[in-house]
């Protein structure tokens, strides 16, 4: 799961990944206009409305950190428990489509190793021991699937990596806003979009007032737009509690950001 960070409030907003990739997917719709593409791939749009759907069956576990009561946050959760998502996340995407399931393979390989150096050292940086060990397995074999699958994909090499890039960046500006509260969100650069027709380019971010956020170069087709994420507000379980009830008996709610190109 993914817990906000908001120290003006003693509760938490806590995301399920399939509402962090229900948002990200929200974004692909989104996005386009003369300089960037439209992404009409089915298969793309799909992948990056599922990215991490190997996590529902962690999620729905809803486990506790205990040094903090509430679920574990993305960044740390314990090994034995990512483990499940590392895997699940392409078979899931596979089973839909070999494009989907390569670009997904890719996401959990680049998680691990600075997403190909979009981003600083990834996970196997961290490790070390019987950890990195099972790391590097898992890099190994998403490497091997990823050799299965390109002949399936349907898709040139420049294709396939254009629409990583592209995941990427609808992954990081989803955790922009997810990771962080309103009014903790700041400044932000994605790097390595594509456009249409000069490259890839570095996309930055400024949190304005009232829940408005300037990007430039504005990558979408409207600008004013308002898209909504959905969450729980939550407080801290408390030991002995049952945190699957507690979390199950929690109202969504939701949290709208509004887009805006710079003047």
């Amino acid at each position: 799961m993914i817990v906000q960070d908001n120290p003006e409030r003693p509760d938490r907003f806590v995301m399920t990944m399939d509402q962090h990739t229900a948002f990200a997917g929200k974004l692909a719709e989104a996005f386009g206009n003369e300089r960037f593409d439209v992404i009409e791939n089915t298969a793309v749009r799909y992948v990056i409305a599922h990215h991490d759907a190997g996590w529902k069956p962690v999620d729905a576990e809803v486990h506790i950190n205990p040094a903090t009561g509430f679920p574990y946050h993305l960044a740390g959760t314990p090994l034995e428990l990512t483990s499940k998502t590392m895997r699940g996340s392409p078979d899931f995407n596979a089973a839909h489509h070999a494009l989907s399931g390569l670009i997904s393979s890719m996401h959990t390989a680049g998680l691990l190793n600075g997403r190909y150096g979009l981003a600083p050292p990834g996970i196997l940086a961290r490790f070390e021991g019987d950890k990195l060990a099972f790391a590097e397995k898992v890099l190994a074999d998403e490497r091997a699937r990823q050799e299965e699958l390109k002949p399936l994909a349907g898709s040139d090499e420049p294709a396939v990596w254009r629409a990583y890039k592209q995941l990427q960046f609808f992954d990081m500006l989803s955790l922009y806003f997810h990771a962080n509260g309103e009014g903790q969100r700041g400044e932000s650069t994605f790097p390595d979009v594509p456009t249409a027709c000069d490259g890839d380019v570095a996309i930055a971010i400024t949190e304005g007032g009232d829940g408005t956020y300037v990007l430039d170069p504005f990558p979408f087709a409207k600008d004013g737009i308002s898209i909504s994420f959905e969450g729980r507000w939550m407080t801290p379980v408390k030991q002995g509690e049952d945190s699957k009830d507690i979390f199950a008996a929690t109202d969504v709610s939701t949290q709208t950001v509004k887009l805006s190109a710079a003047a």
